[in-house]
């Protein structure tokens, strides 16, 4: 046993007064206490599955806690979070590491310092914007170059996916999204049978990478849910990844079991006081828990993790170096995982919503630059929120992935007909074709692929 995890059972044992003074359910946790220190000290008791429900307990716990201290936590409030961490690391069976911290890093303006002042150097207005993309250029094309195409320039890889939408039930109030839960648009669940029809159409098109996004709607959109959709992918020969609710460690273990190769979590704004205005109410409401939902992913086995900040909802140069340390932050954690970002822009809202912060396409530009220069080997995604010429700008440039002919409403696919936009995220700029966006990538030298 590490001295890590020995720390963690006296610590929980010794904030009993503690916990009695500032926890309205404290009987019970202290009774969950008890349940936890049989199963650590007489694991041949425990069933595997009855040690990750007590893992799972802990879990909640503690996110419960960090929701009610808003991020200011007293230090035994610190030393509580800390050890219900390693607690329930332990009793999973999961590796021993220092306990999460992820707001710490990403609140701290000194962690990665020397990454941060590279990028704010790329984002200030004064730099010429020229050099700035040819360093993009470079080492893009050094770490993903793929050789010359027909205009004799050498490109790179680019990998085209597609977004599969199975559900647009929501129960969060996020003021600028599409989906929010007052909004009387018309609502889809797809059952798994009508996701794997969307996933064909998507598949005879060319696509291999397929995105399964869902609104937040816990009764609906469970793990075992998509879990079954993500088997059904892999059994067609799919390579599916996430971009849903964020779920518990265990949650994700069973999604990656079932075949999640990626998850895309954005954290939409790194700044806590404007994350609560622009989340209201719902289980999104809580920045804590969709912070560390990268971490719990990455401990549950998921191999590519997928950061990004919505521009438009904040200072986007403090959004873009706060994004900047949460990656550094995984990467020192989990160095043999794929990081990728993105950078997608309010284009249109509901009504009611004004952007606060617009972005410039040339900032867009520099913040595309700074992340291929400060991460070389990160995939950098751009959807098809952003019009076509944009688009084949920046694919010259640093991105290396990039979505095509994609629709952000359920069943979209199915029943597309080019002008239907019931139900939809948010709206489509660039209207091309899979086909005909693989034939421009062909035509400018780069390499499409599918897999």
């Amino acid at each position: 046993m590490t001295p890590m995890l020995t720390q963690s059972r006296i610590a929980l044992a010794a904030l009993a007064d503690w916990i009695r003074s500032t926890d309205d359910h404290a009987e019970e946790m202290l009774r969950l206490i008890g349940q936890v220190e049989s199963a650590l000290n007489k694991p041949a008791s425990f069933a595997a599955r009855d040690r990750i429900r007590l893992a799972d307990r802990l879990e909640r716990w503690r996110y419960r806690r960090l929701a009610q201290c808003a991020g200011q936590l007293a230090p035994l409030d610190q030393q509580l979070v800390d050890a219900l961490d390693l607690a329930a690391r332990e009793l999973a069976g999961r590796p021993a590491r220092e306990p999460r911290s992820a707001r710490r890093a990403v609140a701290d303006p000194s962690f990665l310092s020397h990454l941060t002042r590279e990028a704010a150097a790329c984002l200030d207005p004064k730099a010429d914007l020229a050099a700035v993309t040819e360093r993009a250029v470079a080492l893009t094309r050094e770490r993903f170059g793929a050789g010359g195409g027909r205009t004799g320039k050498t490109r790179w890889r680019m990998l085209l996916y597609a977004p599969l939408y199975v559900s647009n039930h929501c129960v969060n109030h996020c003021v600028y999204c599409g989906f929010r839960h007052p909004l009387p648009i018309l609502r889809r669940h797809l059952t798994v049978a009508e996701a794997v029809r969307e996933a064909k159409i998507l598949m005879a098109r060319g696509f291999r990478h397929l995105l399964v996004v869902a609104g937040d709607f816990p009764r609906s959109t469970t793990p075992e849910y998509f879990a079954e959709i993500l088997e059904k992918l892999r059994a067609l020969g799919a390579t599916p990844s996430i971009e849903i609710a964020p779920q518990s460690t265990s949650a994700y273990a069973k999604l990656v079991e079932s075949g999640a190769r990626g998850l895309t979590l954005y954290q939409e704004t790194y700044d806590p006081g404007l994350y609560a205005l622009y989340h209201p109410r719902g289980t999104k409401a809580s920045f804590e828990w969709r912070l560390e939902g990268p971490e719990r992913a990455a401990e549950a086995g998921m191999p590519r993790l997928g950061l990004g900040i919505l521009l438009g909802l904040a200072d986007p140069r403090e959004d873009l170096l706060a994004m900047i340390r949460h990656a550094g932050y995984l990467r020192s954690r989990f160095p043999d995982r794929t990081l990728a970002f993105s950078l997608p822009r309010i284009h249109e809202a509901p009504p009611g919503f004004r952007v606060p912060f617009p972005v410039d396409d040339d900032t867009f530009t520099r913040m595309y630059c700074a992340l291929r220069i400060v991460f070389p080997e990160a995939y950098l995604v751009l959807s098809t929120r952003e019009p076509a010429a944009l688009r084949n700008r920046l694919a010259e440039i640093c991105v290396t992935q990039m979505s095509a002919g994609s629709c952000t409403s359920p069943g979209g696919y199915e029943r597309a007909n080019g002008t239907n936009r019931a139900g939809e995220q948010f709206p489509v700029c660039d209207q091309r074709s899979p086909a005909e966006i693989a034939s421009w990538l062909a035509a400018a030298g780069f390499e499409p692929t599918w897999e």
